[in-house]
């Protein structure tokens, strides 16, 4: 039974908090490894029809040992399926080990993955290497597209042969690693270009995962923000809510940097708030930063730099609009230059893209440069009602 809250809303105006109970898995310790978080299938946010084709996909090749490759934007939860593949894997009782690339030159990658012999170096001792240390378990390879082709020639061998050999040693050790390799780059190209090795290339995608962007899978919005909340609430000791109308604007929002991107939008929404519920984001009240630094990344254009505003965070933005890599000067502007700037702002662009497409919400998609998908849930949740003008 629904109680009063109160501001004057009841308790189903808020969006439920689904249970979370993560398990720690052992330590791994070392500069490239982050402590093990348990990810069963159960726990991934897959309400959308993209999300429940991924873990179709992930059932199927998580119990074999064959090595997979997940493809995907920036922020799409790599990191997240690839320990998801680990835990339904008959590896799942070994570590799961993560391998940072991103910032290690050649040697550095080599050391860390490999490991050495106690005469490699002077200065150092025997290093186990990320391999020997993954025994039993799985080898997350956070970006493969960074491997210099002498590192692409040694991990393909490692694959084919199941061997390897430490830096400075004569020894050739036996590996007994699952690999998951992920990359946000075009392997396609730089295998034309003479950078990816075709060998490793065919290997590698024996299984692919190609995860869907956000803005291809905006029904799972509403439980990827109850997940945020429930953690951020634990973590600073808040009761912090959000109702479902106020995520009305996050259907029309292209996410360049997707689930990362989210997340950080609702980090500045539970800053900015100013009591438990969360009622309108502040994209709506013109203080949302991220707007203006997602349509730098979507147009790549300049924007003004950010200064300190009145309220402490930023200065003022620019009214609300739908962040798309497209121009959004399809629709005029209010009438009398009237700028709104709450939740009617939104409703606004809607109820006027629906008036010059005659109710037709393909076209009226089209307009907003959004899919219909999108129209139709943000339509949903702002409760407009479609009718032919």
């Amino acid at each position: 039974m629904s109680t009063e809250t109160d501001l004057g809303k009841t308790e189903q105006d808020r969006i439920s908090v689904p249970r979370f109970n993560p398990a720690s898995g052992g330590p791994t310790g070392g500069r490239s490894r982050k402590p093990h978080s348990r990810h069963e299938v159960d726990h991934i946010i897959a309400r959308s029809p993209a999300m429940k084709n991924i873990m179709a996909i992930i059932a199927r090749i998580a119990p074999t040992r064959s090595a997979v490759l997940l493809r995907g934007e920036p922020g799409t939860g790599k990191d997240v399926i690839a320990r998801a593949i680990h835990n339904l894997s008959p590896n799942r009782g070994g570590p799961f080990i993560k391998v940072c690339c991103d910032y290690l030159n050649n040697e550095e990658t080599l050391l860390e993955l490999f490991g050495c012999d106690a005469g490699y170096s002077p200065s150092a001792g025997r290093y186990p290497g990320d391999i020997s240390l993954a025994a039993g378990g799985t080898l997350f390879i956070s970006e493969i597209g960074h491997f210099s082709l002498a590192l692409q020639k040694r991990l393909l061998r490692m694959i084919q042969e199941q061997l390897y050999r430490p830096l400075g040693s004569t020894e050739t050790l036996p590996s007994d690693v699952r690999i998951i390799c992920a990359s946000e780059k075009n392997l396609e190209g730089m295998m034309v270009q003479g950078e990816f090795l075709p060998e490793l290339y065919y290997r590698i995608h024996i299984a692919t995962v190609n995860l869907p962007p956000l803005r291809e899978r905006k029904e799972d919005i509403p439980a990827l923000a109850a997940y945020f909340f429930e953690r951020y609430n634990r973590v600073n000791g808040l009761r912090l809510s959000i109702t479902e109308a106020a995520l009305a604007p996050l259907y029309l929002c292209h996410w360049p940097g997707n689930v990362r991107d989210l997340e950080n939008c609702l980090e500045h929404a539970a800053l900015l708030a100013g009591g438990d519920v969360i009622r309108q984001l502040p994209c709506l009240a013109g203080r949302c930063f991220r707007q203006r630094l997602n349509q730098k990344i979507s147009r790549q254009e300049d924007v003004p730099a950010a200064r300190e505003g009145n309220d402490g965070v930023f200065a003022p933005a620019a009214a609300w609009r739908p962040v798309s890599p497209v121009d959004q000067g399809t629709l005029s502007a209010p009438a009398h230059g009237i700028a709104f700037v709450d939740e009617d702002d939104t409703r606004y662009r809607l109820i006027s893209a629906l008036e010059k497409s005659g109710g037709v919400k393909a076209k009226a998609a089209r307009l907003l440069n959004i899919t219909p998908r999108q129209l139709y849930y943000a339509l949903k949740k702002l409760q407009i009602e479609v009718k032919k003008f």
